[in-house]
């Protein structure tokens, strides 16, 4: 019994562990879903990544964020586009791997949703479209060979004066999945 329990957890541990795989080669490519906070409400992204080296990558994602900014307009939703740079920063052994994002991103926002009034306060028009650059880190960590957890951070800055936040911040928590 002693025997057969030693292998059982063997077993499960060897499945659990990370195997030794090349993780960074060109043209690997993971879908990603992330949900996350922001420094006015959360937020759901998806997310596409593909390593156009092994040391650099690109990732495109759509995300739509809401919250509510209280008196000063209201209930918001936003939608926004990204295209970021990751260079790779560093790699422990095979299983965790850290990333810069440089790029930029288009913001496309609605203010005072279910409200009545034409502008909100502060006089801007309730939708708008905003973009700029933003940058952050990201690191994956590998729980095998195709599917990883990963935890990301960005900070943005909109040129268009966005009224819900002109420095937006981003944190999430996600998955991946890696194919070829």
């Amino acid at each position: 019994m002693r025997k057969l329990l030693l292998v059982a957890l063997v077993t499960v541990g060897a499945g659990l562990s990370p195997a030794l795989a090349q993780r960074h080669v060109k043209h690997i490519s993971a879908w990603g879903a992330h949900m996350g906070r922001s420094e006015q409400g959360t937020y759901y992204e998806l997310s596409y990544y593909s390593l156009l080296t092994d040391r650099l990558g690109i990732r495109l994602s759509g995300l739509r964020e809401a919250g509510n900014l209280g008196k000063k307009a209201g209930d918001y939703a936003a939608y926004q586009g990204r295209v970021l740079l990751a260079p790779q920063l560093f790699q422990i052994g095979e299983v965790i791997y850290v990333h810069l994002l440089l790029g930029a991103g288009g913001h496309y926002e609605r203010t005072n949703q279910g409200g009545t009034r034409e502008l909100a306060p502060n006089g801007t028009k309730p939708q708008r479209f905003s973009f700029g650059p933003q940058a952050g880190a990201e690191a994956d960590v590998f729980l095998g060979n195709r599917l990883s957890l990963v935890a990301t951070g960005t900070k943005g800055y909109q040129i268009d004066q966005s009224s819900i936040d002109q420095w937006p911040g981003y944190l999430s928590a996600g998955v991946r999945y890696h194919f070829r």
